[in-house]
């Protein structure tokens, strides 16, 4: 897989564990040109009417693919952009679809919602997979002595969380 990332204000390091912590597999171009333009979160049209499609996130029977998903959040900033605006509109449109996402993946184990890492108590965040006490007291510990998470991606620092750990909690726990 290729992944060409510029640096633009954003943690590199964040922008490629996101990238490499979706598991999926790379569309080919004659599958992305047959999708409709619903499968894409933004379709422009150049000045000379050529049509530009952002993006594709849903596969050809609709249904959101997880992997292309957070593919677009991790290239948003890559787009040269026909109209500046749009860029806020797909990533807009992207996130309520991870939101919603990770809502649906927090409830399927049991959850209200994705666990809030800078509010969850200790007991809380033990409801996590493979969050026992020790490591749910070094997140809140984490938590406390950096004045909270910024990112999601932010829990690779705390002692304790690998990458198998981090890839089975960040779609069931956020920030906000």
């Amino acid at each position: 897989m290729k992944i060409q990332v510029r640096f633009l204000g954003i943690s590199v390091v964040v922008l490629l564990m996101l990238a490499l912590s979706a598991v999926g597999e790379e569309w080919s171009q004659r599958y992305a040109d047959s999708l409709p333009d619903s499968a894409f979160a933004v379709v422009e049209t150049t000045r000379d009417g050529k049509k530009v499609r952002h993006f594709p996130h849903h596969n050809n029977l609709g249904e959101l693919d997880v992997y292309h998903l957070k593919m677009a959040l991790v290239r948003i900033h890559d787009v040269k952009w026909v109209v500046p605006e749009n860029a806020s509109r797909a990533k807009i449109h992207l996130e309520q679809h991870y939101k919603t996402f990770k809502r649906g993946c927090a409830q399927a184990r049991g959850l209200k919602g994705p666990v809030n890492i800078n509010r969850a108590s200790v007991s809380e965040l033990r409801q996590l997979p493979h969050i026992g006490e020790k490591r749910a007291q070094s997140i809140v510990e984490y938590r406390k002595g950096h004045g909270g998470f910024k990112r999601v991606g932010d829990l690779r620092r705390v002692p304790g969380i690998g990458p198998k750990i981090f890839r089975d909690i960040e779609d069931i726990v956020d920030v906000e």
